[in-house]
């Protein structure tokens, strides 16, 4: 039990010093701050987890099935378009306008991409992921119920994410301090679904990594950390009511699948469970 509270805390607090106030200026600028939100965070983190699965195998396995992968993966790309409707809403309604963002890498899209991408993917298994919940979740069980496990991962989760929300503790506007925690947190239980649902790390990580790429390199909102290719703005707060909704419904999505999952396997499994059965009448 230890073990499981000594990694959760120190987890929780890695993304301490990185809300201290003024601390944007105390690292030499947004641009540094950016690089240590966006890549050192989640490498710490991983090495952290890293440090308590030494001699144990389960810490470095993928897990999980390639069948459920395939078949979530086009309900992980509705839940996506679900996730950033937002955008499509708050344009018809007039409540975003859209700014140019970093130049270098809206310049050249497609080069940012062959790096950017894979580089999020990999972040996304082997960085958030697995220590969320190849570490964390899974050193919990047997201590607590899963979906207790479950939580605790998600906590640690939204803890990390809060850096990228509000530097040094500085809060933009409230509206959207609070709808970027309602979305990390509707983020954080997706992926933990879908790890748990069989998927495993693959699914749940490769999902998590489209997130991260969508937000670091392509579309973010302009008070947040993150300066990718376009910015978004407002100045109506219900704006920010139709991003969490849009996070809601991205997590349903998420639900749904895997129900849809659980039952095309219960019944997939079901002809051979009768076979097998000994009431199963036999040849006749």
């Amino acid at each position: 039990m230890k073990k499981p509270i000594a990694l959760t805390l120190l987890l929780a607090g890695l993304p301490v010093p990185l809300l201290i106030p003024g601390v944007v200026r105390i690292v030499g600028g947004a641009g540094v701050y950016r690089l240590i939100v966006l890549w050192g965070l989640p490498v710490a983190a991983a090495l952290v987890a890293a440090a308590f699965t030494i001699g144990r195998r389960r810490g470095f396995l993928f897990g999980g099935s390639p069948a459920t992968l395939r078949r979530l993966a086009p309900w992980c790309a509705l839940a996506l378009a679900a996730d950033y409707s937002f955008l499509g809403i708050g344009h018809v309604l007039g409540f975003i306008t859209f700014t140019y963002g970093d130049q270098g890498l809206s310049g050249h899209p497609f080069r940012a991409m062959a790096w950017g991408l894979p580089l999020c993917l990999a972040l996304g298994v082997f960085g958030w992921e697995w220590t969320l919940r190849r570490t964390l979740y899974l050193s919990w069980i047997g201590h607590v119920p899963k979906p207790a496990a479950l939580l605790i991962s998600c906590a640690v989760g939204a803890a990390l994410a809060a850096p990228s929300i509000m530097p040094g503790l500085e809060i933009p506007d409230p509206a959207y301090v609070a709808a970027s925690f309602l979305v990390v947190a509707c983020r954080e239980i997706s992926c933990a679904l879908i790890f748990a649902s069989g998927a495993g790390l693959p699914a749940a990580g490769l999902f998590r990594g489209l997130l991260i790429y969508m937000d670091a390199f392509l579309i973010a909102d302009w008070y947040s950390a993150s300066f990718p290719m376009a910015n978004f703005t407002t100045s109506e707060p219900v704006f920010y009511l139709v991003r969490g909704a849009t996070a809601i419904l991205a997590a349903c999505v998420i639900v749904a699948g895997l129900r849809w999952n659980s039952r095309r396997q219960a019944t997939a499994g079901a002809p051979g469970r009768m076979a097998a059965s000994p009431a199963a009448p036999g040849p006749s």
